[in-house]
């Protein structure tokens, strides 16, 4: 079972691919993460082979098995493409990989890449949902302990003295209770390679599917409590 290092969201399939960042949210900028590895074949016209490739590099492309890896991070986004033997690995720009408009790849805009590569995904759940039940922190009104500084002179000679007092405040740390559902899926792709000279010409199409990945789907929070 996959669990890709994403920011989990509340809304299914929310990942949008961001270029240029150097960092990610909650995790460390590591390109492999969030990687998705279908199992998936590649069928062709007549069943011929055809080139794909960029100014540095061609990859030839059989009807059989192909190794397509979507990378859904926000420090090395791309489209890692495989036939056993070599791989191109297109770099992706803001919105060619995004929920709504599904994947959009020109290869006018990828170092010439011989190939429009155009599809999109669906996730597929797999049993139903599941609970987990944690804490979280959190500040509410309350009863708590204060670090406070003040001014403190004597015989002219002033310094400033830091004291614990307890009260009532606004800000005293608690913890909260938090229920986290989750659900199972499978993402299945479909992507067509098209010339980039006349869109309706395929040079193949591609389709493929995850093993089963967990995936957050709502979270509820209850009342904050002061320690």
């Amino acid at each position: 079972m996959t669990r890709p290092c994403a920011p989990r969201t509340t809304a299914l399939l929310s990942f949008v691919l961001l270029g240029g960042s150097a960092l990610l949210s909650g995790c460390a900028c590591d390109p492999t993460r969030g990687s998705w590895h279908p199992d998936g074949r590649i069928e062709t016209p007549n069943g011929k082979p055809f080139t794909l490739s960029t100014k540095e590099k061609k990859l030839l492309i059989a009807p059989g098995s192909l190794t397509i890896t979507p990378v859904e991070n926000d420090c090395a986004p791309r489209l890692d493409i495989g036939n056993g033997s070599d791989k191109i690995s297109l770099p992706l720009h803001t919105g060619e990989m995004t929920r709504h408009s599904g994947i959009s790849i020109m290869g006018v805009t990828h170092n010439g890449l011989s190939a429009n590569i155009v599809g999109n995904w669906n996730d597929i759940a797999q049993g139903r949902p599941h609970e987990s039940y944690t804490t979280e922190s959190c500040t509410t009104y309350g009863y708590c302990a204060k670090q406070e500084t003040e001014k403190e002179c004597h015989e002219g000679k002033c310094k400033r003295e830091t004291h614990t007092r307890h009260g009532h405040y606004s800000d005293c740390p608690g913890s909260r209770p938090v229920t986290i559902r989750y659900d199972y899926f499978k993402r299945s792709y479909r992507l067509d390679f098209l010339n980039p000279q006349n869109t309706r010409e395929k040079f193949g199409t591609y389709e493929g599917i995850t093993g089963s990945f967990e995936q957050e789907i709502d979270r509820l929070t209850g009342p904050c409590m002061a320690y």
